[in-house]
């Protein structure tokens, strides 16, 4: 439990939970806008990270380029996965969005001249004699942002600070933008829609245009929790990527409100908390579980605070229960 005391623990915290943050984002536009459920958004989390390592690695493609890149991809996997199945009832996209999430994850899963398959990002070909790590000019700004701040904020400052306040500069910035997205004519029409799946095909194209367009806006953001996800994490696996990751943003969602912008922060701090904090639950009676088996503890535990929060507050934390969408 000391370590729960530590400055680093909740840098770690904070840090986990802004991208998360930013993954459960993707799905409020998605979801609190236009009644869209996602449930393989993780899959535009894995595109856009690996694209951003294959193009460094395997081709030495400038930083930059190549994180834009990986969040096109994203976007592309979302209008792919939109103008395919978009036409669907809600609960049969549903279903159809995890496969296409569990796809993406066997391709790479079994891609080994391409993404490196089982050992993940350390096996990614290499094309020329030096390995170049998907990470180095990220890591060359980090330092240079530490070199600055250490003087003036202290020696606590170190790697993981300056990627926790990075993350969540752009979490803000991106909370900004949905919130002046959902106060235009486009947001209005999907909540107009979104309690009833007849009445899109009932009002036209347009109206699977905006859908799509919902799908495609929250693929972009669920790539750039990919990218930062990439750069946090430094080494890249299939198994980062399981079906599971994207529950783990639906429950900072349902916390939040999922209409209301303004709870996702705090939903996602009090998940980060959850997802962080349990790993230190070695007192009894825990102690007396194998570390491994604790894993599985952890996960439960956090599925039964979700549980709890839909008998008592099913809203959310800022969520109204008139504007619930039942399905």
């Amino acid at each position: 439990m000391t370590a729960i005391m530590q400055p680093g623990f909740w840098v770690f915290i904070l840090t986990m939970a802004g991208i998360y943050g930013i993954f459960s984002l993707g799905l409020q536009v998605q979801y609190g806008v236009g009644g869209i459920l996602n449930f393989g958004h993780v899959g535009m989390m894995a595109l856009s990270s690996y694209t951003m390592a294959i193009l460094v690695i395997s081709h030495g493609i400038n930083f930059w380029i190549a994180a834009a890149s990986g969040v096109a991809v994203a976007a592309l996997g979302g209008a792919f996965l939109g103008l395919t199945t978009l036409r669907l009832r809600g609960d049969y996209f549903s279903i159809v969005s995890i496969a296409f999430s569990e796809i993406v994850r066997y391709v790479i899963y079994n891609s080994d001249n391409l993404t490196g398959g089982v050992q993940g990002s350390l096996a990614i070909p290499v094309i020329g004699d030096n390995y170049p790590s998907y990470t180095d000019t990220w890591d060359s700004l980090v330092n240079h942002i530490r070199d600055f701040l250490q003087p003036r904020l202290g020696d606590y400052v170190d790697r993981d600070f300056v990627m926790g306040v990075l993350v969540w500069i752009t979490l803000a910035i991106l909370l900004l933008l949905v919130s002046r997205i959902e106060k235009t004519s486009w947001a209005r029409v999907l909540r107009a829609t979104r309690e009833d799946d007849d009445v899109p095909a009932a009002l036209g194209k347009n109206v699977f245009r905006f859908r799509l367009q919902a799908v495609i806006i929250g693929s972009i953001i669920g790539g750039i929790a990919g990218i930062y996800w990439g750069l946090e994490s430094t080494l890249l696996s299939p198994d980062d990527f399981l079906t599971l990751v994207t529950f783990y943003g639906w429950m900072i969602l349902i916390l939040g409100g999922a209409t209301k912008v303004k709870g996702l922060p705090i939903a996602a701090i009090f998940f980060g908390f959850l997802y962080g904090g349990t790993r230190f639950f070695t007192f009894w009676p825990f102690s007396i579980i194998d570390s491994s088996q604790r894993a599985y503890i952890r996960i439960m535990i956090i599925g039964f605070a979700l549980i709890v929060l839909m008998m008592r507050r099913p809203q959310g934390i800022f969520g109204k229960r008139q504007e619930m969408v039942l399905e």
